[in-house]
C-alpha cells in the first residue's frame, strides 16, 4: 500500500435495496421494472405478473442453490430479487432446527434460536454480495410490512412501520443494504357529511409513495442523498436519483 492506491472517488456499485409495504401496494410489480431481474421465490405472490424466476423455494437450501446458480452460471439477468425475505425467515428457522435438532427456534431458550439464524443469513448476505460484485447485480429484496411499538430512549414510546422480521434479522438485513424503501398509499383526511346533517373527519387514500429517508411513522434509509418521498411508479424513478448524485 502506498499514496498511489489512495482513490478520491469510489466506484459506484449496484445498490442493495429492500422495498417493503402492505400487501397489494404492488412490490413485485415495482421490482419486475428494474433492469433484466430474476426472481427468486419464497411465497407463490408473482400473480399476473410475468418476468422470469426460479421454481418456488420450499427450502432454504433451495434459496442457496438457485444464487449459487446465478454466481456460477453466464447468464444475462442484471437484478436477482428475493421475494420475499420475511418468507424466507421461516425457511432459515426449518434449516437451523433441522441443524441442531430442536423442535422448534424457540427451544434454546432465552432468544438463541434467533442468534443462531444469523449464520445463515450471513451466509445468504455473502452470496448477494458475490453476485453484486462479481457479476455487477442490483439486490432487491422484497418484504411485507407490519406495526411494532417503537421504544424511543427520548420520548414515551410510539407504533411505526418496519420489515416484517424478527428484530435481529431485520438490523442485519438493513445493516447489509444500501436502501431501505417504504412503498405505501399516501394517505389523507376529508370532511364528510353523515346522517342528520353531522360532518365527520374521514381517511382519504391518495398515490403510490416510496419513502426514502427515516420518520417516526416508518423505517427507511438511503445512501444516495435520494428526495424523501419518490414516486412509486417504475425503478426508473429511483435509478435517476441514484445517477444524477
Amino acid at each position: 500500500m502506498s499514496l498511489a492506491d489512495i482513490r478520491e472517488k469510489s466506484k459506484l456499485k449496484s445498490p442493495r435495496i429492500v422495498l417493503y409495504g402492505g400487501a397489494g401496494v404492488g412490490k413485485t410489480t415495482w421490482a419486475a421494472t428494474t433492469k433484466n431481474p430474476i426472481f427468486i421465490l419464497t411465497e407463490d405472490g408473482m400473480g399476473k405478473v410475468e418476468a422470469p424466476h426460479f421454481p418456488l423455494a420450499t427450502s432454504f437450501d433451495k434459496v442457496i442453490e438457485n444464487l449459487k446458480t446465478l454466481l456460477n452460471e453466464d447468464h444475462n439477468y442484471s437484478t436477482v430479487v428475493i421475494d420475499s425475505i420475511d418468507w424466507l425467515e421461516p425457511l432459515i428457522w426449518n434449516k437451523a432446527c433441522e441443524d441442531n435438532n430442536w423442535r422448534s427456534i424457540e427451544q434454546p431458550g432465552y432468544g438463541k434460536g434467533y442468534v443462531e439464524v444469523l449464520r445463515y443469513f450471513r451466509e445468504y448476505i455473502d452470496i448477494l454480495n458475490q453476485l453484486r460484485d462479481q457479476k455487477n447485480m442490483m439486490v432487491l429484496q422484497i418484504a411485507h410490512s407490519h406495526i411494532i411499538k417503537f421504544e424511543s430512549p427520548e420520548i414515551e414510546a410510539f407504533d411505526r412501520f418496519t420489515l416484517k422480521l424478527h428484530r435481529k434479522a431485520s438490523d442485519l438485513i438493513l445493516e447489509h443494504s444500501d436502501c431501505c424503501f417504504f412503498a405505501n398509499f399516501k394517505l389523507g383526511t376529508a370532511q364528510v357529511q353523515g346522517k342528520g346533517g353531522k360532518m365527520t373527519t374521514k381517511a382519504v387514500q391518495g398515490e403510490r409513495v416510496l419513502y426514502t429517508i427515516e420518520r417516526p411513522a416508518f423505517l427507511a434509509k438511503n445512501r444516495y442523498g435520494l428526495e424523501a418521498e419518490l414516486k412509486f411508479d417504475a425503478w426508473d424513478t429511483v435509478r435517476e436519483g441514484i445517477i444524477k448524485k
